[in-house]
């Protein structure tokens, strides 16, 4: 091909190099971030199977310490490191769970079974073989095989003559004051010892354990218990909640709220959370001088209005006695000492003495019975 020597030939030839530098320029720039981005993703893969293999290596995050010499690093292939000996003692570890009572055997997972470690060795003591399993607690664990539960001691040796059927409705298969709550052959729950005897017999729905050592046993969903720690009916199965806190606290079937102490005795026969005055339209009137019109003037009620926990409401006077339980969706004053409640049964008007004033066939028992 001839030269063009012309102006024009020149600036064309100008172009062709200078777009064919450019190219080439940026072929070896593509090839140089190839090499990197393969280079790297090969370091990372030398360095990934390094800590993964690696038995001396430990990773700087992901770890904590389930005894004062053992490791656990929850990263991907978690695995267990001895501090000590400066290398791991067991790797495809999933995830653990420490004994709340400080037991030496640990609860992990590895390839979906279930088995326990030394948290102080860092070595296996029962391999993982079970298709769910809970910590140990006052010295047992509770382990699902086949959809049986069995109890086992800290070699991993069964306890129990004849295991029990396990049920979702029990998520604490744990000991607590020496029994484990469980379901009998009748599909109800009740509480065994560490031997499998039933300490409290399988009749309930649920039973669940609740602080300061108490056992909340359900009846049916809305009918509730209460049983000591050691399986002693404490309250029986007629209230719709209890709750164990500094006291324990009940709400029976007319919405009343009490508090009893941990020995059993009352302190509180008529617990509420708010008390309002209440005030009715009187038969004078007074003139709304904004508006120019007359209104009727307010006046306070006697009687005040307090709530339960779960907002129905009761009559109280005002120096804080309760004349009604809190049975009523709603009251309203409608005099001095008249008051319009609204039941689930039908309406009613009180007076000051928590009485009927008019009989309806619909109307519910006003009185307070042991008032």
């Amino acid at each position: 091909m001839k030269k063009d020597k012309t102006l024009f030939g020149k600036i064309l030839w100008r172009v062709f190099v200078t777009s064919g530098t450019v190219i080439l320029l940026a072929i070896a720039i593509c090839i140089i971030i190839v090499a990197w981005q393969w280079g790297s993703n090969a370091y990372d893969d030398y360095q990934y199977r390094r800590q993964q293999n690696d038995p001396t290596y430990l990773h700087n995050c992901r770890n904590r310490y389930v005894s004062p010499n053992i490791i656990y690093h929850d990263g991907a292939g978690g695995y267990l490191y001895d501090v000590t000996q400066g290398r791991r003692t067991m790797t495809g570890i999933t995830w653990i769970c420490r004994s709340e009572d400080g037991d030496s055997l640990t609860f992990f997972s590895h390839n979906d079974k279930k088995g326990y470690f030394n948290r102080f060795t860092g070595k296996m003591v029962v391999p993982p073989q079970y298709e769910k399993a809970w910590v140990f607690s006052e010295g047992v664990a509770c382990v699902m095989k086949q959809g049986q539960i069995q109890v086992i001691d800290h070699s991993g040796q069964g306890l129990l003559d004849k295991p029990f059927a396990y049920t979702p409705r029990i998520d604490d298969y744990c000991f607590h004051h020496g029994m484990c709550i469980m379901m009998g052959d009748n599909e109800r729950i009740g509480l065994i010892d560490k031997q499998g005897q039933w300490v409290v017999e399988p009749k309930y729905k649920e039973i669940n354990h609740s602080e300061k050592g108490f056992w909340v046993v359900y009846d049916s969903v809305w009918n509730k218990g209460l049983l000591y720690h050691d399986g002693r009916e404490f309250l029986p199965c007629e209230y719709d909640e209890i709750k164990v806190y500094q006291n324990i606290f009940v709400r029976n079937k007319e919405h009343l709220d009490q508090v009893y102490d941990y020995e059993g005795h009352l302190i509180n026969a008529c617990d509420f959370s708010n008390i309002e005055t209440m005030e009715y339209e009187s038969d004078e009137y007074i003139r709304n001088n904004y508006y120019e019109i007359y209104e009727r003037k307010t006046e306070v009620a006697h009687l005040r209005r307090y709530t339960s926990s779960d907002y129905y409401y009761g009559l109280m006077d005002k120096d804080g006695n309760p004349i009604t339980p809190p049975y009523y969706g709603d009251i309203r004053a409608i005099a001095a000492d008249r008051y319009l409640c609204e039941g689930p049964k039908g309406t009613v008007i009180l007076d000051d003495q928590g009485r009927e004033c008019k009989a309806s066939k619909s109307s519910p028992q006003a009185t307070w019975e042991g008032h």
